[in-house]
């Protein structure tokens, strides 16, 4: 639950990265300091997405450490995973906040405007998660939602294994992704490089 509140502080800060300078007209300063348009859309990029990583990599790790001592201290029952597993979840949920706020930022030049900004970046990435874990769609079409979305990249956080000798239903909605934990994570890059792609040609082709 913790990770939709990064995603969406993530969202609207990494905007704001683009759309702020292009609300108070300083992008014409930004562009006569560095005309190489691509470049600054990629060194704001990559600020963003640094400072998102380091952000949330800490986030993640005092909520799984204080989640499990929260647990263990109502005598609660912690699933066991390897370390690699552990490893894997959180700093690829670190790496899903980072790769969020690039996309935001691509949507940020792409539209100009934070709000469509924001409001895009999360129709894109937690709209299509809420759906497809909430029951609202058959199974089928849930799991074919968590295929093709930038949704998928959640698949980094399973760490509960699907056992094909087992017959159950390994639901969206139980935690289960029709995608391996990187695949569905190189999914979402996907969308996050087409979105960069097309700001790199608009923010060349458009006036400041």
């Amino acid at each position: 639950a913790g990770v939709f509140a990064c995603l969406i502080v993530a969202i609207v800060i990494a905007a704001m990265f683009m759309t702020a300078e292009y609300r108070r007209g300083l992008i014409r300063v930004t562009l006569a300091a560095s005309p190489r348009r691509g470049r600054v859309l990629a060194a704001k990029a990559l600020v963003a997405a640094a400072v998102m990583f380091v952000a949330g990599l800490v986030a993640v790790i005092i909520a799984v450490l204080g989640g499990i001592a929260v647990v263990h201290s109502q005598f609660g029952y912690v699933y066991p995973v390897t370390t690699l597993t552990a490893v894997r979840v959180v700093a690829g949920t670190a790496l899903l906040i980072a790769v969020v706020a690039v996309l935001a930022v691509a949507l940020g030049a792409i539209l100009r405007r934070t709000a469509a900004a924001v409001t895009v970046g999360i129709v894109a990435v937690v709209l299509p998660y809420v759906i497809g874990i909430g029951s609202v769609l058959p199974i089928g079409a849930a799991q074919w939602l968590l295929r093709v979305s930038p949704a998928a990249g959640f698949a980094i956080e399973q760490s509960i294994p699907a056992y094909h000798q087992v017959s159950s239903s390994y639901a969206p909605a139980f935690g289960y992704y029709p995608l391996a934990p990187w695949a569905g994570f190189a999914a979402l890059c996907g969308w996050v490089a087409l979105a960069c792609a097309l700001a790199a040609v608009l923010i060349r082709r458009r006036d400041a």
